[in-house]
């Protein structure tokens, strides 16, 4: 069940986000886009195509980092302050067994590897 649940984590939103901030960077400014999009397309459009691949790599490992960060706060692996959490997922009912962390870095190596 864990394996499951972390392949759609990473498809949705890994590999959707990715997309979509591509998306974001590769189409031309829309004049109606906030400054901090102007400036960050700005800044992508100067960049070679190595620059622009290594971009995307920075901006996945973002991610993949942000959601090992919050499986292991809820796994109880990492902490937010001094205060004690209990906390407990279940997912359709089955315990995660503080495993989602663990499991959600496998799954990211695997994938990978396989690249």
């Amino acid at each position: 069940m864990n394996e499951e649940f972390i392949k759609s984590i990473y498809a949705a939103i890994v590999e959707d986000n990715l997309s979509i901030y591509q998306g974001l960077f590769d189409r031309d400014n829309n004049e109606h886009t906030i400054d901090y999009w102007k400036n960050a397309r700005k800044l992508y459009c100067e960049f070679d195509e190595n620059q622009k691949e290594i971009f995307y790599s920075v901006i996945r490992q973002v991610i993949v980092d942000t959601i090992s960060n919050v499986f292991g706060v809820l796994d109880g692996a990492c902490s937010l302050d001094d205060s004690e959490w209990d906390i407990r997922i279940d997912i359709n009912g089955k315990d995660t067994n503080s495993e989602l962390q663990d499991k959600f870095l496998e799954y990211v190596e695997n994938n990978e590897s396989e690249s």
